[in-house]
């Protein structure tokens, strides 16, 4: 039965604390010293959480302190939120947001009578702070810093009126770049040139059509270090195993048995929210915001779409285990120590470092690891067991090859068999101890 006003004001303290259900979820909590809270239980994803609306008061001022009504009022909004995916925000919380959100209008305002590139630039990079990662944005600021304020020596033009910019300026700074920030800095020089046209300060962008990467010499990527002999792998993954050390390196030691059972980005396991994992379905859904290069990959028109990681019984079982430890945590599966949000790639590093791997295999050598190692793989008949396209694609490698072929079909099928094999090689190799294997170079040096 629902409550009313008469009977939550008569609600009296027990010894201990003791809850009466409205409904939906709402609930009043009663304390013994007196006092009333208003609670919402609520899930999202797979994990349980209380919201605190705030305490019960009969003349409440709708802040801190709440009658029925008002009550009702701000448990239907958190209900909202949380069918949107969201979790739900105090009036408080709601209320900073919205100074926030007044603050960025008169920011942009002001803006507007001083019609400069580094004004365009600054309306543009307040509107990247909503709905992008953190480690997006702070790229888009570097981005913008070398725009308004040069490199090394070439000059930046955020004072220049924006109808004075030419391709010379944004030239000058490009050729100061490597490659891929060079992609990143045109990218945002374009788009914030976007802005200028859109509040009418342009009619054209000196930036359209224009090869900044001309004259300039060709990306080297630098190869990460990584084992590729399946020896080799499996006695790693043993002392991966084996690793005993403070208490903090448990999830460090979950993250990179993670790591060598999905091969994504180091990045990608280290930031893993539990929202994210659907154990029944055996899947990961990694948000398009997450991706690398997803600030190109919109640029070039590649579908703004999730990435799928089928996961094996293995990485399941995996995950069950973790979530018994980090399930109750702040959302994430490898929560960083001291109140940090997460632990980071480094300390995945640093443990391989510990076991003498350094510079013989690291976090993101997995992903080597495991393509080398699919892509030998062979049929009895002597055929490859996988189509090296597929790997790419389960690589999350998005470039245009991949693409034409992969873009109407995401293959999950054939996906979902290549994640088990992959997992049952990796039990494979890490039972398996016939074959002589070297120990690391740099913990044979240690010895």
């Amino acid at each position: 039965m629902s409550l009313n006003a008469i009977k939550v004001l008569n609600l009296k303290p027990k010894e201990r604390d003791y809850r009466v259900a409205d409904s939906g979820g709402l609930y009043v909590l009663v304390r013994p010293n007196g006092s009333k809270l208003w609670r919402y239980d609520y899930r999202l994803g797979d994990a349980r959480r209380t919201f605190s609306i705030g305490a019960y008061s009969d003349a409440g001022d709708g802040v801190d302190h709440f009658t029925l009504k008002q009550a009702r009022d701000e448990h239907e909004k958190a209900r909202e939120a949380v069918k949107a995916g969201q979790h739900p925000l105090s009036p408080a919380q709601r209320a900073a947001m919205g100074k926030a959100e007044a603050v960025a209008k008169a920011q942009a305002k002001a803006a507007l009578a001083n019609r400069t590139f580094g004004a365009a630039a600054d309306i543009w990079l307040a509107a990247r702070e909503v709905g992008h990662s953190a480690k997006t944005y702070d790229r888009d600021q570097r981005s913008v810093r070398y725009l308004k304020s040069g490199y090394r020596g070439a000059e930046g033009f955020g004072d220049l009126p924006v109808d004075q910019v030419g391709a010379k300026h944004l030239s000058a700074i490009a050729k100061k770049l490597n490659r891929p920030t060079r992609r990143r800095v045109v990218a945002a020089a374009r788009k914030i040139m976007a802005v200028a046209r859109s509040e009418g300060w342009i009619t054209i962008s000196p930036f359209s059509d224009v090869d900044f990467n001309a004259g300039t010499a060709k990306h080297r990527e630098k190869k990460r270090p990584a084992i590729t002999d399946e020896a080799k792998f499996g006695e790693l993954l043993r002392k991966i195993d084996g690793y005993t050390g403070k208490s903090s390196t448990d999830l460090t030691r979950y993250g990179l048995q993670l790591l060598a059972l999905t091969f994504v980005r180091p990045g990608t396991v280290t930031k893993a929210r539990w929202e994210h994992f659907d154990l029944g379905k055996a899947q990961w859904v990694i948000p398009f915001k997450e991706l690398k290069m997803e600030w190109l990959r919109t640029e070039q028109g590649e579908p703004v779409e999730d990435f799928t990681v089928p996961l094996s019984r293995q990485a399941v079982a995996l995950l069950r285990k973790l979530r018994e430890i980090s399930g109750a945590g702040n959302g994430y599966l490898f929560p960083g120590p001291c109140g940090g949000d997460t632990i980071d790639e480094q300390a995945m590093n640093d443990m391989l470092h510990a076991l003498g791997y350094k510079g013989v295999h690291c976090a993101h050598g997995f992903r080597s690891s495991a393509s080398t190692i699919l892509n030998r793989q062979r049929t009895p008949e002597k055929r490859r067991m996988f189509d090296p396209m597929l790997i790419e694609l389960q690589l999350d490698h998005r470039d245009a090859s991949v693409s034409a072929r992969y873009n109407r079909d995401d293959c999950m099928p054939e996906r979902i068999d290549l994640m088990q094999f992959w997992a049952d090689k990796v039990d494979e190799l890490r039972d398996s101890r016939d074959a002589e294997v070297e120990e690391p170079r740099e913990l044979a040096k240690a010895a």
